[in-house]
């Protein structure tokens, strides 16, 4: 008799929409053991870099396969990865470092390429910005790459099932690029973060993806049955058969779909109301969303990523170049370029030094007013691109009028010596981000002094209800239908509508069919989110009336806690519009922390 193992429930990270049901596949890292060898002459580490040598032709014949590979498979936007993996790989310095090991130590080439991976890792795991910690996973993948090359050895590539959820504690890129995804259903690992390589080929492969599920891989085995809810961030194993039978009915409704023909067209509710859909973009891979998913330009680039995935401040020929492109995927809809938020947890190469309390620090508006020499490259650049499309700039993390004047007084100075020195440039709107509870209640004095609103929705709930939503200890105080939350929304449109400037949403809200019918409620016409949540969007949109939107949102602005509000939301979707908002697309009553 087969005795029923009982569901397990994890909470993770949901990084590319979606829902799958299918079979666990465990992957290794593929990380193999290493051994210290002590050599016993000079002869012998001259033949050790040798071999050191020969394994990094080695390892580069075998990376240009896999970009080859992953450009087919993946699109030339994703096949960007490898180029990173090669300049580690050519990397002069590093060569030397490791050959210098290997002669100083008398060991072997692959203990001394395991000590000088280590001891970069530990260098990258301190950085506090998330994507270029995140690119320690380029530095272990090219190691284990060239230990694997100097044992002659080539990495397994695995056959996937056709229901198969690929279980991981992280995925190394060339790990990635060398999966058959034609049968891969979803992703779930231990590891990982937004702006994770994981995250970023799934949302361009449009595959469920859930991440940050600590000890999911150590508890599931090969064959097992998995549930992947990415809109949720939930995995379950050995999920029920009404479990299954659920999620099976959302997995054919939530399957990823393409803006069809005509879906650049203006979108508007049942009852005539316009809702403009924009993308938030950061990464080159993500840049062809913006056309495919029917985007109408570009509601946030997060300029940032510039910084970051170098580590080095790009010139600023090289930032304009970037703005141009970003300005021409856009199109006569146009993009808005957020500048450099920096700081916090997002310093990188600027800081050596860990802040107390970064969230509360020296960040975004306050970095560049404080490097005016970045802020000034940054706004020279942003106005030489703006002559060749329609660009916006948006400062943010504004927390009073002062720091917008200043900063517009810098803008004006640097247009007018462009234009003094016959530079060709082209008319620039600037806005402001409202995230912090001080520029909510100062909107009306803010909105006489900028072109436009962005409404950081991630920050905003972040500083309004003082809960770090990366903190698994607090994580469930993080509530975008607090009542807090919505009142902050609701007097911020209201200055924006009476000072005649527009309002851009630009966090997570407008993302969820849910909270867009209360943000619509709320009196909210323009949206961005990640490209591939469009669709769902615009499908969300088109079947619901914005008189009842608005009906609901004042009955949540009358709630008195987020559960209210939730409930409200559940009964009042869930009646009038069954066919939009299965359970699943609902807000989920709380549940206890998962797989403990």
């Amino acid at each position: 008799m087969t005795v029923r193992r009982p569901e397990l429930r994890w909470r993770g990270q949901g990084v590319a929409e979606g829902v799958a049901v299918g079979r666990v596949l465990r992957l290794h890292d593929g990380a193999p053991n290493v051994y210290r060898a002590v050599l016993d002459k000079a002869a012998d580490s001259a033949r050790e870099i040798r071999r050191l040598r020969a394994a990094v032709r080695l390892a580069r014949r075998q990376l240009l396969d896999i970009k080859e590979r992953a450009s087919h498979e993946f699109g030339a936007d994703h096949a960007y990865i490898f180029d990173a993996h090669l300049l580690i790989l050519e990397d002069r310095k590093l060569f030397e470092e490791i050959a210098d090991h290997i002669q100083r130590e008398q060991v072997n080439a692959e203990w001394a390429v395991k000590v000088v991976a280590d001891r970069l890792l530990a260098i990258y795991a301190e950085i506090k910005d998330e994507y270029l910690r995140a690119r320690g996973a380029d530095i272990e993948d090219v190691m284990q790459r060239l230990i694997a090359a100097l044992s002659g050895k080539r990495r397994h590539r695995p056959q996937p099932a056709e229901d198969a959820v690929v279980v991981a504690e992280d995925l190394l890129p060339s790990a990635m690029a060398e999966l058959d995804f034609k049968h891969v259903r979803a992703i779930a690992t231990d590891a990982g973060g937004w702006t994770s390589h994981t995250a970023i080929i799934a949302r361009g492969l449009g595959i469920p993806a859930v991440v940050g599920l600590r000890d999911l891989f150590r508890r599931a085995r090969t064959g097992d049955c998995v549930v992947v809810d990415a809109s949720k961030g939930t995995v379950i194993l050995h999920p029920s058969p009404a479990t299954i039978a659920g999620y099976r009915a959302a997995e054919a409704k939530a399957r990823p779909i393409v803006a069809p023909e005509g879906g650049r067209e203006p979108l508007r509710t049942a009852d005539g109301v316009e809702i403009i859909l924009r993308a938030n973009v950061e990464l080159p891979a993500e840049y062809e969303g913006v056309r495919r998913y029917g985007a109408r330009g570009i509601g946030l680039y997060r300029s940032e990523f510039l910084l970051s995935h170098r580590g080095v401040v790009p010139s600023e020929d090289e930032q304009c170049a970037v703005y141009q492109e970003i300005a021409r995927i856009a199109g006569a809809d146009g993009a808005t370029i957020r500048l450099f938020d920096l700081g916090g947890d997002k310093l990188g190469p600027f800081s050596d030094e860990a802040e107390r309390n970064p969230a509360l620090g020296l960040r975004a508006i306050r970095f560049s007013l404080r490097r005016e020499d970045l802020l000034r490259a940054q706004v020279r650049a942003i106005l030489r691109a703006a002559k060749n499309g329609r660009l916006s700039l948006v400062l943010p993390m504004i927390s009073d009028v002062a720091e917008v004047r200043r900063a517009r007084r810098i803008i004006d100075e640097e247009r007018a010596r462009l234009e003094g020195a016959g530079c060709e440039i082209g008319p620039v709107r600037v806005g402001a981000m409202i995230e912090v509870p001080s520029a909510v209640l100062t909107a009306d004095l803010l909105a006489r002094e900028v072109d436009f609103f962005s409404l950081g929705t991630n920050d905003l709930v972040q500083y309004l209800l003082a809960v770090d939503r990366s903190n698994d200890e607090v994580a469930d105080w993080f509530r975008s239908l607090h009542p807090a939350v919505l009142l902050s929304i609701d007097h911020t449109v209201r200055a924006a509508r009476a000072a005649g400037i527009p309002v851009n949403v630009c966090g997570e809200m407008a993302a969820s069919p849910a909270y867009m019918v209360v943000l619509i409620g709320l009196g909210v016409a323009e949206v961005s989110m990640n490209p591939s949540y469009i669709p769902r969007i615009r499908r969300t949109v088109a079947g619901i009336e914005a008189r009842r939107a608005q009906e609901i949102a004042a009955e949540c602005m009358r709630c008195a806690t987020a559960d209210e509000v939730e409930d409200l939301v559940r009964q009042r979707l869930g009646g009038w519009w069954p066919h939009l908002f299965p359970p699943e697309l609902l807000p989920a009553p709380r549940e206890p922390e998962a797989g403990s």
